[in-house]
């Protein structure tokens, strides 16, 4: 499933039930924008399974973007040994203390991770690149991926 795909089903089908707040808050072409970004997280950490980058995403909507910073939920994005199913269990088991921290923590520059100096994937961050690299697409795949989002709100 293509990243725009897979935040239409996510926006469209996922978060009206489970995620109604920021849905209706930010509207459905932010939490495209948002969803599409941080899936590149997904596939980093190997979550390649797209119901098990679903149960991520959500994890992602309910604790912050970064969550993959925070203990002990780091412990099991950077766990390539388990299966990525047992790996989203473990995630959704993490106790509450855990999950505070991790909703204290949440940095919402993470839904874009070129907002992010250092960030995981390896991203060049928008400051740091080149008025040339900033009017080249910067995904090749998709020249203009966000045109392709529209609110139909």
């Amino acid at each position: 499933m293509s990243d725009v795909a897979f935040a239409e089903w996510f926006v469209d089908e996922i978060m009206p039930e489970m995620h109604p707040i920021p849905r209706r808050e930010l509207m459905r072409v932010e939490c495209l924008r948002n969803t599409k970004s941080a899936r590149a997280y997904l596939k980093h950490f190997g979550f390649e399974v797209t119901s098990d980058q679903g149960q991520v995403m959500s994890l992602f909507w309910l604790l912050g973007p970064n969550l993959f910073e925070i203990e002990p939920f780091k412990a099991i994005f950077e766990d390539r040994e388990t299966p990525a199913e047992t790996r989203v269990n473990a995630l959704w088991d993490a106790d509450d203390a855990a999950w505070h921290r991790a909703e204290v923590n949440c940095d919402d520059r993470y839904w874009h991770p070129r907002l992010v100096s250092g960030n995981v994937l390896g991203l060049k961050v928008y400051s740091d690149m080149t008025k040339a690299e900033l009017d080249a697409p910067i995904d090749e795949d998709e020249t203009d991926p966000w045109s392709q989002f529209h609110d139909n709100d």
